[in-house]
């Protein structure tokens, strides 16, 4: 089969400055996602979508090809969908599914995006998309809505009879998106029945958003590093 890996790497973060490319134990944090993707050998092409010229030399170095957004999608009102339209009608070879590997996504490996990718490939006849998953850190009978009169009528729940352990759910984690690309076309998501769920832990599924999660991913690495000596 063939297939791409697609990396979007926006400049201009407001959370945290330049996020893609901050300095995370050594290196920047786009290339982490670059080097789980090629170190999978599964890609025909590893593609870097971003807006900033110094983005795409940082991608190049660690061996990513770039494609450069236009001006219209490089504002943070460009949705996910309409960055991957846009690319992928401009990639002219054929392929049969790309994985969209969000560069927030440290701790994802090549190990990940292989066992993933043989997972969906067994069931494509039966799913179109497969989206990576971890439990949620609280079951959505524990997640509601407070309006301005700060009730909690909407928690209208015993939680003393509740059991976590009795209520497993889900989130998305954002690190493996796979997806066959007309059907992504036509559906303009990844979610759905048609849509396999891949689990992933919570240490391997974290996402960096703010200077929390940074500080936390650097930890993770750093003692991961340290246990991989040892061994």
């Amino acid at each position: 089969m063939k297939k791409i890996a697609i990396i979007p790497a926006r400049s201009g973060s407001k959370g945290l400055k330049d996020k893609n490319i901050i300095d995370l134990c050594g290196k920047p944090l786009l290339a982490y996602s670059i080097e789980a993707a090629l170190k999978s050998h599964l890609f025909d092409q590893v593609i870097v979508s971003t807006d900033s010229k110094d983005y795409g030399d940082i991608a190049r170095q660690y061996e990513a090809d770039v494609l450069y957004r236009e001006e219209e999608l490089s504002n943070d009102q460009a949705t996910t969908y309409m960055v991957l339209k846009d690319l992928l009608r401009r990639i002219k070879q054929p392929y049969d599914y790309f994985a969209l590997l969000q560069p927030t996504s440290p701790m994802r490996t090549a190990a990940h995006i292989i066992e993933a990718a043989e997972m969906f490939e067994d069931q494509m006849k039966k799913f179109d998309f497969l989206v990576s998953v971890t439990k949620a850190e609280h079951a959505k009978i524990l997640v509601n809505k407070i309006e301005n009169d700060r009730s909690l009528k909407y928690f209208d729940t015993d939680f003393s009879v509740y059991r976590r352990q009795e209520t497993a759910d889900y989130s998305p984690n954002g690190a493996i998106f796979l997806a066959k690309p007309e059907e992504y076309l036509c559906q303009k998501h990844f979610f759905g029945a048609r849509s396999l769920a891949y689990f992933m832990s919570k240490e391997n599924s974290l996402d960096i958003d703010d200077w929390m999660d940074y500080e936390l991913a650097r930890i993770c690495i750093t003692a991961k590093r340290k246990q991989e000596k040892e061994i």
